[in-house]
């Protein structure tokens, strides 16, 4: 049996107050049942124009064609990655979302019989920073996430001319914000905190490349093992020692820690490992490498190949 869900994307109305301007352009998703990989997906463009930090008013509805009933109360948005992996941060949270990654149902709690329609209304905040984005949401229930491509919205925020990149993959750094930007073709499509380097080891401004990469490094001079590292090369002095990676970690003996155990600081424990605080994310603390979350840098790491720029500014 086939589980189809419609997704209709619309604007409420213009908000006079900042100056919101866009459309929500209509399709259709057509996806096989929960647990496969088989689907038929047709996407018209969809483009919205908003100014920096304007909240966006947003409707988005799903029709239920699954044959059975969803609950309201378990029915989530999910942000998504580009490449299709689940719960990414996204930097256009309101206080509309239950989380950075989940968008949640509002109003009583209802039955969504088959074929008929679930509403989530909500709101983004457009960033400070002009430029192209995308987002990509997919639906969740109960936990487990319907198949079927994702909701991507193209978002284009200020008032500007630009043509679209001829670069397909690109990483921008911005130490003042601690923000890491992934771009497509031009487009941002994850904006996340990163950790770059403190004071007397600030990570240098330039244009780099990322020259390789090593599933675990390990720094001797700081004893800390550094996974999902990629090297990176400058165009002026080549490579410098510098890098970007997941949070650190050091090895401990399991029997002194419990498995999945946040400690002191924000360290995590898991599978003979003590990683550094995700409470440094956004804060720059490394001694001159750039620093992702444990699964963000993971997903970079596949992502972003030899060679890919990476700018830091």
């Amino acid at each position: 049996m086939h589980n189809r869900f419609l997704l209709r994307l619309m604007k409420w109305g213009s908000l006079a107050t900042v100056g919101v301007l866009g459309f929500w352009s209509i399709y259709q998703a057509s996806a096989q049942s929960v647990g496969t990989t088989d689907f038929v997906l047709d996407i018209p463009s969809i483009d919205v124009f908003t100014q920096p930090e304007a909240v966006i008013p947003v409707t988005v509805s799903i029709r239920n064609t699954s044959g059975t009933t969803w609950d309201s109360a378990v029915l989530q948005l999910g942000t998504v990655f580009s490449t299709g992996d689940k719960d990414r941060t996204s930097a256009w949270k309101t206080e509309k979302w239950i989380s950075a990654t989940r968008i949640g149902m509002e109003g009583e709690r209802k039955k969504i019989f088959a074929n008929r329609v679930a509403e989530f209304k909500f709101t983004m905040k457009a960033p400070k920073r002009t430029g192209w984005y995308k987002e990509y949401f997919r639906p969740v229930l109960a936990g487990t996430w319907l198949t079927g491509d994702p909701v991507i919205l193209t978002i284009k925020v200020g008032d500007f001319l630009t043509i679209q990149s001829d670069v397909e993959k690109e990483v921008r750094i911005y130490r003042k914000e601690q923000v890491g930007e992934w771009l497509d073709h031009g487009y941002v499509v994850a904006s996340l905190p990163i950790s770059s380097g403190k004071s007397g080891y600030t990570t240098p401004a330039g244009k780099y490349k990322i020259m390789n990469h090593i599933p675990d490094a390990y720094s001797s001079e700081y004893a800390l093992w550094m996974p999902y590292w990629m090297g990176l090369s400058s165009e002026k002095n080549g490579f410098r020692g510098y890098g970007m990676h997941s949070l650190p970690y050091w090895k401990v003996k399991s029997s002194n820690y419990t498995e999945g155990k946040v400690y002191a600081g924000g360290r995590l424990y898991t599978k003979g490992r003590l990683y550094e605080g995700y409470s440094h994310l956004g804060r720059p603390v490394s001694h001159g490498c750039v620093r992702w979350g444990i699964s963000e840098a993971s997903i970079l790491y596949n992502w972003a190949p030899n060679g890919t720029p990476v700018t830091v500014v």
